[in-house]
């Protein structure tokens, strides 16, 4: 029994021991896990302290890179402002040698009407006929170039803006002379101011030069410098037309023989060739007015015996030219 007691007081003190041991043991293991922990809070309070550097310094960063944003921003607003203002010009140049160019074109084409040799002030004494056509082109056109063709003789035609404009081409290529006469024909429109009737005579004159590549520089007045009735629209306009013409480069013609075929539509032809060979027969020199319309089918009839005749009594035939003595009718103040 003592014995037994004994024993069991060794080995109760034996687990006092183990305990002991262990308490001590997990005591020894807390303290090192507290120092860990510790040790982890310190860390983690560190790279906090380095995150909240860090964010700041994104922060900065994003603040710069903003501010960097906005700069480039302004300056690509500012680049597209050059661009668009550098295009601007670059267009605004264009037009404007767009316009040095159509000026200067106009320019040339200005000097080389002024450059014109004066019209002449009197016949030259030479024994010549000058036959001219007003109010074409017309369907009659191709039978009067096939007439002068036949005597191989040339003319001068002052054309209209007629629906056969486009025969200007062929009166140009056969050799003879293209005149200006007026694009509308229209007394009460071309002769109501001077600037009236020169943006008539432009019209025109834009129109013939598109189709033959010349820009005519003779011209008849409708109705010749003489006529009465453009003083119903503006008196004493062809007074300043028959200065301002030759102001601005051009030589227009009157005439000092009529075939009278405007007295009516289609006037007998032998009325027509009586009235140019009766007028023409005393005169040295002669320029004969006729019309090439489509009505004046008669005077297509009338042209052969009209150049036989001239022939008959002398007369060569030659187109009118910038030079030539005008056949200008005494002015009336109209």
């Amino acid at each position: 029994m003592k014995f037994f007691k004994q024993t069991s007081n060794i080995i109760f003190t034996c687990i006092i021991f183990v305990l002991v041991g262990a308490l001590l043991a997990s005591v020894a293991v807390i303290k090192k896990k507290d120092s860990y922990i510790a040790s982890v809070k310190a860390q983690i309070e560190e790279n906090q302290s380095k995150i909240e550097e860090a964010d700041g310094k994104i922060a900065e960063f994003e603040a710069q890179i903003a501010e960097k944003e906005k700069a480039n921003a302004d300056m690509q607003s500012q680049l597209k402002s050059a661009q668009d203002a550098k295009k601007k010009l670059e267009d605004e140049n264009a037009e404007l040698k767009k316009k040095i160019a159509t000026l200067s074109a106009e320019k040339a084409k200005q000097e080389a009407i002024t450059a014109v040799s004066p019209q002449a002030t009197a016949p030259d004494g030479r024994r010549v006929c000058y036959l001219t056509f007003d109010d074409g082109p017309s369907a009659n056109t191709l039978k009067i170039l096939e007439i002068l063709n036949r005597y191989r003789i040339k003319a001068t035609f002052f054309v209209i803006n007629s629906n056969d404009i486009g025969y200007v081409k062929n009166i140009h290529d056969a050799g003879h002379t293209v005149g200006l006469h007026s694009a509308s024909h229209d007394y009460s429109k071309i002769y109501s101011s001077t600037d009236a009737y020169f943006a008539d005579l432009q019209k025109l004159s834009d129109i013939v030069e598109g189709i033959i590549g010349v820009r005519p520089t003779v011209m008849r007045f409708p109705g010749g410098s003489s006529n009465q009735v453009s003083r119903k629209y503006c008196y004493g306009i062809m007074t300043k037309l028959v200065k301002l013409v030759g102001d601005k480069g051009y030589s227009y013609f009157d005439w000092n023989v009529s075939s009278e075929d405007a007295v009516s539509n289609t006037p007998s032809y032998t009325f027509i060739r009586n009235n140019v060979l009766n007028g023409a027969k005393n005169k040295n020199s002669a320029c004969v007015l006729m019309h090439d319309s489509s009505v004046k089918t008669t005077t297509v009839q009338a042209l052969p015996e009209i150049i036989e005749g001239l022939m008959k009594m002398g007369y060569s035939f030659e187109t009118l030219t910038p030079e030539t003595y005008g056949y200008h009718h005494r002015n009336l103040n109209n």
